[in-house]
């Protein structure tokens, strides 16, 4: 296997790599003796190219060898990365990066969970094109590109969101400030699925606060209430677990905060309503609300109106385990009871 800057597969390297991960797929095969050869491959400096530029460029394999390409690199870089070669490692961040306009969903989805690795390990200083491509995708009008950048985006968010909102050397301002008015933009997509990333990924910075979204609460708030009745069940669960963060850490927002009138009450009315969803993960989200509130240090009486509508609403989102011995002994005695 080759060692250079500008490195390429050999034919016969890849063909056995490839080999060995379409016969760890079959069901008869011999796992223990495969990853033995996969180990003994791994011996090879550049090994990790290789499965970078199959998960990247080997259109012609079946999709499932790409992937296992992808998930086997995710898994090595996160011991590997560091000791590689500054060759190596920029070839693979270079191979990552076209994977997010994939034509298939899970090149993107994988590219995305290894790029999250690597911002993880070594962070976004040193990849200028990767902030750039993130922004060039989130821009573009095709559909393939935005997806694959908002989920990228969205793992770094949700697994590292704090090396978004740091000072970056030759950058004027933070990436958190560049990518989040383009985040709130995109909760008025068409599509589901990037108003569901969108939504994620701002909603992993309510415990962290940064600047640039305490100065855009207003918008953030607005974006919520236009999402509320999303088509999308995943999308309303996502609502839901925005206000109850809100209520937990920031609670003054929607009390009288910075938004022009207090919300407070209209978030109360929706989750009422929302307790009620026809989606159960969503009303059960939805639950979460009312004991967050509790524990914070706003008035209990704010709820008091509110009481007859919100017990029956409690009572029958109640869920209890069949084994539950506090619900057998009520059974037993309302049985006994009755027959009197």
């Amino acid at each position: 296997m080759a060692a250079t800057a500008s490195w390429q597969p050999q034919e016969q390297g890849f063909k056995e790599i490839c080999g060995l991960l379409e016969q760890q797929m079959s069901p008869t095969s011999d796992k223990s003796q495969i990853w033995q050869q996969l180990q003994h491959y791994s011996q090879f400096p550049d090994f990790n190219n290789y499965l970078a530029f199959i998960l990247a460029r080997a259109e012609g394999k079946p999709l499932e060898v790409r992937q296992a390409a992808g998930l086997l690199l995710k898994n090595n870089l996160r011991t590997a990365f560091k000791s590689m070669a500054p060759p190596y490692q920029q070839y693979i961040k270079s191979e990552l990066l076209p994977c997010l306009g994939a034509a298939d969903r899970h090149i993107r989805s994988t590219a995305g969970t290894i790029i999250s690795v690597v911002v993880q390990i070594g962070g976004v200083f040193g990849w200028p094109e990767l902030l750039h491509t993130l922004v060039k995708c989130l821009e573009s009008n095709e559909l393939n590109h935005m997806e694959g950048g908002m989920d990228a985006l969205s793992k770094i968010c949700e697994d590292i969101p704090q090396v978004l909102d740091a000072d970056m050397p030759g950058l004027t301002e933070r990436p958190i400030n560049v990518f989040l008015p383009r985040l709130l933009q995109l909760f008025q997509s068409p599509h589901a699925s990037l108003r569901k990333l969108s939504l994620g990924s701002v909603n992993q910075y309510i415990m962290l606060m940064p600047e640039a979204l305490y100065m855009s609460m207003d918008k953030y708030l607005q974006g919520l209430f236009i999402l509320a009745n999303d088509p999308a069940a995943e999308v309303r669960k996502l609502v839901c677990a925005a206000f109850v963060q809100l209520i937990e850490v920031r609670p003054d927002f929607l009390e009288v905060g910075i938004y022009p009138v207090p919300l407070l009450r209209n978030v109360i009315e929706y989750m009422l309503q929302v307790n009620k969803d026809p989606d159960d993960e969503v009303a059960l989200e939805a639950c979460e609300f009312w004991s967050a509130y509790c524990e914070t240090q706003l008035p209990p009486e704010n709820l008091r109106e509110f009481l007859p509508r919100l017990i029956p609403v409690l009572l029958s989102n109640m869920v209890y385990a069949d084994d539950d011995e506090s619900l057998v002994d009520a059974e037993v005695r309302f049985s006994r009871s009755s027959s009197v």
